[in-house]
């Protein structure tokens, strides 16, 4: 009988007229009876509520990302897994880092890390780090132990080495003799060089394939802005180019000469410079037949002809120089060898 039944059965009895006839002696019995049910039916209860407790695990693992609740450890360890990876904007977990990538990139978009110092952003962080030390940076750590060239960075050493000084013979344009050091540098040759768009630009004479690159090429020219020199005052049409200006006032000279060690700021004055090396003068005017070892030379010279002057001919001197570069370098180690 549980307490309310208790409650309800002394209440009927209390209200029977017959109760107050009754003696003192059975009202005080009833009244043991009833408090002895009470007390029963309290002790019961509490037993059918530590049961239950008992039954019921206890959650004493909480994990720290989402506040939920284990009964076990290893459930929690589990469950943490689920949050391995977790977005920086929204702070939504996954247990996979592709599945990370894809909700960023469907959601929120790409994400770029912004330099510190331009407007340059990258997707990859070791790009990001790369284009500071190549563009922020002034220091040549890494240097050609074949030609002296510097590099900033060591993967562009590797890269130098494989691409010019990996003994393999040029790749030589069949149509001008051009010699490039692979398939991309060759592939580009003929794509510029021999290969002539249907759309050319009028202000620069740079050739497009479509209509639809020209027009953006064309908005480029009237958005870009003139980078002026602050030593000089001299202005560039690019950034790039007031980087590589900016090394004749900064002193910087990557470019030496592998014979007599003389530095240039630009590798077309080395290799200008590196003909006069080799003996040869492959510059020859197209009016008289006279041969020059530098350029300069040959444009100096063509101003003494009368009248209009066709195009300077183009003249490739790509071959020149890594015949005699590789030859010098064969050289110096056979002069090793023998000393």
């Amino acid at each position: 009988m549980d307490a309310n039944n208790v409650e309800h059965l002394s209440e009927t009895i209390e209200c029977l007229p017959e109760y107050d006839l009754l003696p003192n002696k059975i009202k005080r019995y009833i009244a043991r009876r009833e408090r002895k049910i009470k007390e029963d039916t309290r002790k019961q209860s509490k037993i059918s509520q530590n049961k239950i407790n008992k039954k019921k695990p206890k959650l004493s693992f909480e994990c720290a990302t989402c506040g939920q609740c284990f009964s076990q450890k290893a459930t929690m360890i589990k469950h943490m897994s689920l949050h391995k990876y977790q977005c920086q904007t929204c702070c939504q977990s996954f247990s996979l880092k592709r599945e990370l990538k894809r909700h960023i990139m469907n959601v929120h978009g790409p994400l770029l890390y912004p330099c510190s110092i331009c407007d340059y952003k990258s997707n990859n962080k070791c790009t990001l780090k790369d284009h500071f030390i190549r563009k922020h940076t002034s220091g040549f750590q890494h240097s050609c132990t074949v030609c002296n060239k510097q590099f900033k960075i060591k993967n562009d050493l590797k890269q130098h080495m494989n691409q010019v000084h990996s003994g393999e013979p040029p790749i030589i344009c069949s149509i001008c003799g051009h010699a490039c050091k692979n398939v991309p540098a060759i592939k580009a040759h003929m794509k510029y060089r021999h290969y002539k768009p249907a759309y050319e630009c009028k202000i620069c004479k740079r050739g497009l394939t479509t209509q639809e690159y020209l027009d953006q090429h064309l908005i480029w020219h009237e958005r870009k802005e003139k980078v002026i020199c602050p030593t000089c005052g001299k202005t560039f049409g690019q950034k790039r180019d007031l980087d590589l200006h900016l090394r004749i006032h900064q002193g910087i000279r990557p470019f030496s000469c592998p014979v007599c060690g003389k530095t240039f700021p630009r590798k077309t004055a080395q290799e200008q410079h590196i003909l006069i090396h080799t003996g040869k003068k492959p510059y020859i005017c197209d009016i008289c037949g006279h041969t020059f070892a530098q350029k300069p030379g040959l444009i100096c010279h063509r101003k003494r002809h009368p009248g209009p002057l066709p195009p300077l001919p183009v003249v490739s001197i790509k071959k020149i120089i890594m015949e005699f570069t590789q030859e010098l370098v064969s050289s110096t180690q056979q002069d090793k060898v023998d000393s």
